[in-house]
């Protein structure tokens, strides 16, 4: 199977986020997600290291003497994927969360995608500055250690690609400057004196948005429709190939869906507009198959736990470049359309 970008950069980069709020459930609730892929995984005892294997899973771990910070290094069978997760405290005491996926395709970033968004999806606040992603070997020994210990990278061969690939581009740059030289340089002459200015282009172009634009979408758009913050950020790092759909996905939600349920379209029109742009409009998924998977279908508004009950598609082969969904509800009190997940597809299964 061809590796996406997105599991690319998610291979070579990892991903380090700060959190806000209290970060003590945190380790209880990454434990239990992990326990419902293979019911072997136990919490482990704080101030421990030590690996376990079940049926699906092998885990090895280390944890802090409160359990609550912790690093782990996780081996799938069913998505012959290895991956690495963490949560430990920044140098300024704020909780930080990381994760990379070390091997495996589209279907291990989806188990992990999964996770993440359960666990800690809520509690995401930014993207750590300049931070390098530290490997599970580094975290347990500077776990274990008190007195610190001293990180040694071997960076030698990929600092040899990156040059080679200098040494290429600065070849073709002096390539190309040189074939230019040898251009005939074309001479238009001026414009007659009397002849009248060319005419401007008054009408400005819409604004094209990108995947990494969503916050400032929602922001300018909340009067039309409401985008929670983990449906941004799971945008932003999103390697979706047409963020032009999904703005004309979520203006679609935010003119004609939104006409439909205060009574001033017609459904049936919605449906054909959305079938026109090539999109799918239905139900997310079974209640029942949703309660098995914790949070993933759903959000809390207003105080309540609301069921994303609604969806726009495109694409079933999930890979996330060319797959798209848009989990949505509609908000009585508010009388919007409410996106709590997108681009990418949803597991519908733990398995």
């Amino acid at each position: 199977m061809e590796i996406s970008a997105q599991v690319d950069t998610l291979c070579q980069q990892g991903e380090v986020f700060s959190l806000n709020g209290e970060h003590g459930k945190l380790a209880k609730s990454f434990w239990g997600w992990l326990a419902k892929l293979d019911p072997h995984m136990r919490e482990p005892a704080p101030d421990t290291i030590g690996s376990v294997s079940g049926e699906r899973l092998h885990v090895q771990w280390w944890t802090d003497h409160t359990g609550g910070w912790f690093a782990t290094q996780v081996f799938d069978k069913a998505t012959r994927s290895a991956w690495e997760l963490f949560l430990v405290p920044g140098s300024a005491g704020q909780p930080m969360a990381g994760r990379r996926l070390c091997m495996g395709d589209t279907p291990a970033l989806e188990v992990l995608d999964g996770l993440w968004l359960e666990v800690f999806g809520e509690a995401i606040d930014s993207p750590a500055a300049q931070a390098r992603y530290p490997a599970f070997s580094e975290l347990v020994a500077a776990g274990s250690n008190p007195s610190g210990v001293t990180a040694v990278r071997d960076d030698s061969a990929h600092v040899a690609r990156l040059q080679s690939d200098v040494d290429y581009w600065k070849h073709l740059a002096t390539s190309l400057s040189k074939a230019a030289l040898t251009r005939e340089s074309v001479y238009t002459p001026p414009p007659p004196a009397d002849s009248p200015p060319a005419p401007s282009d008054c009408v400005t172009a819409p604004r094209k948005w990108g995947l990494k634009d969503i916050a400032e979408y929602a922001e300018a758009n909340a009067h039309r429709i409401t985008i929670l913050q983990r449906a941004i950020s799971a945008t932003k790092r999103s390697s979706f190939e047409n963020p032009d759909l999904l703005y004309a996905c979520l203006e679609l939600l935010a003119t004609e869906y939104t006409a439909v349920k205060t009574g001033k379209a017609d459904r049936n029109a919605f449906k054909a507009k959305a079938e026109a742009m090539g999109v799918d409009f239905g139900g997310s998924v079974d209640p029942s198959v949703a309660g098995e998977l914790g949070d993933l279908y759903f959000i809390r508004l207003g105080g309540r736990r609301r069921f994303l009950d609604q969806h726009l598609g495109k694409g079933g082969a999930r890979d996330p470049r060319y797959c798209m969904r848009v989990y949505f509800c509609w908000d009585e009190s508010s009388q919007l359309v409410v996106i709590g997940h997108m681009p990418s597809h949803l597991p519908t299964s733990y398995t």
